[in-house]
């Protein structure tokens, strides 16, 4: 969203992550589902969350994603389990609650895209459905609440819902043809009369004001490893060559590991790109060393040659295109505690081509997707999936303050789609408040709420990155990741946060990674169930 609406969000919203059992009290558990089955989970989905802005802890239920004719609809309860009446929100900040700004989000696992809300007035407004701003909810009466998104292509069978609260994900949720208009199904809260533990009631909805507008953003995948980077969507693939590895310091001229390297990249550009949508881009970049006088001409010169090379192995059947960007679209913010490793990786040449697509059914849609490679596989999409036991733990002094100790319990890992889901929780294991603005996200930002985290196949040493919504965007600004985003936090001694990221899934061989968990170290042997 643009205008001022977004940009005081933006401002006011403090990020962080998500609940724990030890905090979610006597509440009942979530709803067990068969995980490993991939088939969307057919009974109620229930976890507890704690809401945003000091709001209460409540039970959020989520039913189903209806499709309509012009819209899709998420259907979803709310009870409080407490004993007092609680406010609760779905806004992450002050101004997203005034401004009706809700961070929900439908994932497609399989298709490789995601979601956000309608809003009304042309995409400037308000949130169409309920009013989910600031809500008295009651104990012990179910409430529900309609949001509209997107419509949902027919293919898509099945969704993963991202709550804006400490819920997470909710994987599985079935895609049904939607009756009537989609708006509440039970009778609308009176004020003058409050509802009875036990009832079923509606929250009011917003009168929706002129047309209606939501983004549909593509999921892109990102792996590293010591000689390239790997970023991919459904359609597209962008190959960043480390330019450390093919060229000498401050030459053009390729090195003897290089010609290697060209002849592995051209044979998967050969089975991948479509010479029907040319061209195959080359494009060079250097660090933010050195004079844009200097740094443009040389990252020229040096895609003008991967261009020559890639060329003669590909032949006449591909259209070909070099640029040199200097130091002008960097990937990793310079200047941090770790400059030399951000200038490393910002020294590249990426080769980004579309890529071919061919048939593919699986059990939750039929579509087209790229051929096979970690992270736009076709898998099937995760079932509800209650967190597993604890499979190791860390402790760690994080944070500007002194003292701050936090300690991080990693559960199994599981896969959604063409994604692995990485899970875990951390505590305040400290005497004291944690600062609420603190994060995990290392020191450029570029991956999201969990950048500095990743997760490493033990056998390649590939890292797998934070799945990213949307292409890229200025350095430390990309917010838009498959993971907690806007949701808040609790700071308190002793509580503990749910957190969680998808990254693209590695080869279905793979059943146990390890977890670079950033400043609580790297843990090996985390399942995959």
């Amino acid at each position: 969203m643009t205008g001022i609406r977004g940009a005081l969000a933006a401002l006011t919203a403090v990020p962080l992550v998500l609940l724990a059992a030890c905090d979610s009290g006597g509440g009942a558990p979530a709803s067990r589902g068969t995980a490993e089955t991939g088939r969307p989970h057919s009974g109620p989905m229930i976890k507890e969350a704690w809401s945003a802005l000091g709001g209460g802890r409540s039970r959020l239920e989520v039913r189903a994603v209806e499709r309509h004719r012009d819209r899709s609809v998420l259907r979803l309860y709310v009870t409080n389990p407490e004993r007092d009446p609680k406010m609760y929100s779905f806004a992450t900040s002050v101004a997203g609650s005034a401004f009706g700004q809700l961070h929900f989000t439908l994932v497609d696992p399989v298709g490789h895209k995601a979601y956000g809300p309608l809003y009304d007035r042309g995409g400037e407004g308000n949130t169409v459905g309920s009013d989910l701003r600031f809500t008295m909810v009651r104990p012990g009466v179910r409430y529900e609440a309609v949001l509209a998104f997107p419509r949902l292509p027919e293919s898509v069978r099945a969704v993963t819902v991202v709550t804006p609260t400490t819920a997470g994900e909710f994987t599985g949720v079935p895609v049904i043809d939607g009756k009537g208009e989609g708006g509440p199904t039970a009778p609308v809260v009176d004020d003058a009369t409050p509802p009875s533990p036990g009832a079923t009631v509606a929250f009011k909805t917003r009168e929706q004001q002129g047309d209606a507008s939501g983004r549909t953003y593509d999921l892109y995948g990102l792996t590293e490893g010591e000689v390239q980077s790997t970023s991919t969507s459904a359609s597209e693939q962008t190959i960043g060559l480390r330019t450390d590895v093919l060229f000498a310091f401050d030459k053009a001229t390729l090195s003897a590991r290089a010609k290697a390297i060209l002849d592995q990249v051209a044979n998967e550009t050969r089975a991948k790109a479509d010479p029907a949508k040319p061209p195959i881009l080359i494009t060079g970049h250097t660090d933010g060393k050195g004079t844009p006088g200097y740094n443009m001409p040389l990252s020229q010169r040096r895609a003008d040659v991967v261009l020559k090379e890639l060329q003669a192995r590909l032949g006449t059947a591909y259209q070909y295109k070099a640029e040199g960007k200097g130091e002008t679209e960097p990937v990793a913010k310079e200047g941090g505690t770790d400059d030399e490793e951000a200038r490393r990786r910002n020294r590249r040449v990426e080769i980004s081509y579309q890529i071919k697509q061919q048939a593919t059914e699986t059990t939750s849609t039929t579509e087209t997707v790229p051929l096979d490679k970690p992270g736009t596989g076709t898998g099937a999409p995760a079932a509800f999936h209650p967190d597993g036991p604890t499979v190791a733990s860390r402790t760690a002094e994080i944070g500007r303050i002194p003292g701050q100790k936090r300690r991080i319990d990693v559960k199994p890992f599981y896969r959604d789609g063409a994604y692995l889901v990485a899970v875990f929780e951390i505590t305040n294991a400290g005497s004291q408040d944690l600062l609420p603005t603190d994060s995990y996200m290392g020191d450029n930002g570029s991956y999201g709420r969990f950048g500095a985290f990743s997760v490493i196949d033990p056998a390649t040493n590939t890292a797998y990155r934070g799945v990213r919504m949307g292409p890229t965007e200025e350095v430390g600004v990309n917010l838009r990741f498959v993971d907690p985003g806007w949701a808040i936090f609790r700071t308190e001694p002793g509580t503990a946060n749910r957190g969680f990221f998808y990254v693209p899934a590695p080869p279905p061989s793979v059943k146990a990674v390890t977890f670079d968990a950033g400043p609580f170290g790297k843990i090996p042997n985390v399942p995959i169930r």
